[in-house]
């Protein structure tokens, strides 16, 4: 249920968040001053400050861990993907320098560009996965670059190791893409969350019994918050899937830098996300 949770799309992530604890906070009002439960609720009054200090300590800590998980995933998944445009980039500078026919190697370049952008990418955003054009596409690169060599006695032999060298870093930078964008569920902890700012508006409940504005007044603002940083979290969880993902725009522009063909259709347009 948290899975299918941290997939929806921002507008419903936020409807469901604020819509669960704006329910639980109405229904611990209704509790704390309604007719049938006033007198029961009453017979707790006297709980200390100190009470919610403790739990929001608890909250705030394992908040934490979450959002350390989630930004440091996301950081390197945008490194993996600047790394991977950047050796793309590279490689194809090193086949114009490198004096050898560079038309099979800038193809291989494009081909495999358009599967990351028109194939993996939705694919990633879908199901955490690759797709196996783009798996297909990297490995006719690998031996497009592996076959465009200079004779052994050549004063510029020197660019095949280096050719080679820059097609693995693309190979390693989408490893470590695939990895990042893998399916990795983070259910335990976020039960833990949600579960954790029920009990703070619990304890909210149960410091203000007396009176109902006051009481009204401090739930509103603590759920408010509440759900405004469990969403700004939780719409981060996955750095290539919904509701916010990585943009695939890194890789997508070293097709500019590339000879366009005669009848090239346009790139596909990457499914993009602010980062």
């Amino acid at each position: 249920m948290i899975d299918a949770w941290l997939t929806l799309s921002l507008p419903y992530m936020v409807f469901a968040v604020a819509g669960f604890y704006t329910a639980t906070a109405a229904f611990l009002f209704w509790l704390s001053f309604g007719r049938l439960t006033r007198r029961w609720m009453l017979s707790f009054n006297g709980a200390i400050a100190e009470l919610f200090s403790a739990i929001m300590v608890i909250f705030g800590i394992q908040i934490g861990f979450v959002a350390s998980d989630i930004w440091d995933r996301n950081r390197r998944a945008s490194a993996a993907v600047e790394t991977e445009s950047a050796s793309l980039t590279m490689l194809n500078a090193l086949a114009s320098a490198s004096g050898l026919p560079a038309d099979g190697i800038r193809q291989a370049i494009r081909v495999y560009v358009m599967a990351v952008t028109g194939k993996e990418w939705p694919s990633m955003a879908a199901s955490g996965m690759g797709a196996p054009e783009a798996e297909d596409a990297l490995g006719g690169l690998l031996r497009t670059v592996a076959a465009t060599q200079h004779n052994s006695g050549d004063a510029s032999a020197k660019f095949d190791a280096l050719l080679l060298d820059m097609a693995l870093k693309v190979q390693a930078a989408r490893a470590d893409r695939l990895v990042l964008s893998a399916p990795y569920s983070e259910s335990i902890k976020w039960a833990c969350v949600l579960i954790l700012a029920l009990t703070g508006q619990i304890s909210i409940a149960m410091l203000h019994l007396d009176r109902p504005r006051p009481h009204l007044a401090a739930m509103v603002i603590f759920t408010s918050s509440l759900v405004l940083i469990i969403v700004l979290i939780a719409a981060n969880e996955g750095p290539f899937q919904p509701p916010l993902a990585i943009s695939s725009d890194p890789i997508a522009r070293v097709l500019e830098l590339l000879p366009k063909q005669s009848g090239e259709p346009p790139a596909p347009a990457p499914p993009s996300k602010a980062i």
